[in-house]
Order: structure tokens, then C-alpha cells, then sequence
């Protein structure tokens, strides 16, 4: 699958989750939807950041490095995914916190829509891009932390119990050492 297209469709089904949170109506549903896109945004980001930008980056000589507005895009991201997940789902801040995610993530996806992904279109070659999709399909971690199977990570009063934030941190600095392996190749 085009490396673009796949990206694609990890942005819809994160926006999707984002409209699932935002319309459940009882704590355990809004919380097991919390679960699945902290595991569908945390797949997507350290998917870019391990295969796709480091790939494109070789082609594309403006493409910000790690510390440039992409880094801070994807930090942005984490650091407010961190916030969401400490928040119970209950608390009246929870809905702000979901929100400016979602508005975070909402500018994330039409940088790369609008601007990005056209170069990389115009850049690169449709069996590069077939080639770099699937290594970004495969390079999504095959077991979870957080999950929405079987019994809810959830407390009585509805606080998601996980210890996903602690992994967030691990799977960036995994992620930049990934990228950093990469392009000494």
C-alpha cells in the first residue's frame, strides 16, 4: 500500500476515535475508546518518526528534522495524549483536554495531507512508496499495553488504569533511535 495512503488511513481511524470519545455516552465506552487511540495515535507517530520521515528526509531536503516543527508537532502530541490519559473521564477537564488533542492532531494531519504528502507524491516513486507503506504496516508493535478486550482498564470511577504513559516516552526515544539507525545507512 502507498506510504501516503496508509498514513491516511491511520489519520481516519484516529479521527474516528476522536468522534467515538466525543459521543459515548457511558464512562466504560469513553474510556475503552481513550485506550484505542492512545494505541492508534502512538502506532501512527512512532510509525512516521521510525520509517516514513527518515525515509523522505533523503528526498525531501526541507523536511524538518527531529528537533524542527515536525519533532515538536509529534512532542506536542505525546505531552497532551499523557495529559488526556492521567484525566478521568468523568472530570470536567477531560473534555478540554480531549479537545485540544484533537485540535493538535487535526493540525498534524493537514500539514502532511495538504503539504507534505502531495511532494512526496510528486518525489517519489509509486513502488517506493509501495515498498516504504509496507514497511509502515509492518513496523506496528503486535501486543499492547492498553487494550479494549476483555475486562476495561478502568477503575470504579471511571480512571483508565494503564501504564501506557510510561511507555510513551520509551517508544519516542525507541522511535529516534530507530530513525537515527536509519539514516547512517
Amino acid at each position: 500500500m502507498d506510504a501516503t495512503l496508509a498514513l491516511v488511513a491511520q489519520h481516519r481511524v484516529i479521527e474516528q476515535l476522536f468522534d467515538e470519545i466525543a459521543y459515548a455516552a457511558r464512562r466504560r465506552a469513553r474510556s475503552s475508546f481513550v485506550s484505542r487511540l492512545a494505541e492508534e495515535l502512538i502506532a501512527h507517530l512512532a510509525a512516521e518518526e521510525a520509517v516514513f520521515y527518515p525515509a523522505v528526509r533523503c528526498v525531501l531536503d526541507e523536511l524538518p528534522d527531529e528537533g524542527g516543527r515536525g519533532g515538536d508537532e509529534h512532542l506536542f502530541l505525546r505531552a497532551e495524549l499523557r495529559n488526556v490519559l492521567k484525566t478521568n473521564v468523568g472530570d470536567p477537564s477531560f473534555r478540554e483536554r480531549i479537545a485540544v488533542l484533537r485540535a493538535l492532531f487535526g493540525e498534524h494531519v493537514r500539514s502532511e495531507e495538504a503539504d507534505l504528502f502531495p511532494r512526496v507524491v510528486r518525489a517519489v516513486s509509486q513502488a517506493e512508496r509501495d515498498a516504504l507503506g509496507a514497511e509502515i504496516l509492518a513496523s506496528r508493535p503486535h501486543v499492547w499495553i492498553v487494550t479494549t478486550e476483555g475486562k476495561m482498564p478502568v477503575d470504579a470511577g471511571g480512571e483508565l488504569r494503564s501504564r501506557l504513559t510510561l511507555l510513551l516516552s520509551a517508544a519516542s526515544a525507541e522511535a529516534r533511535d530507530s530513525a537515527q539507525r536509519r539514516l547512517q545507512h
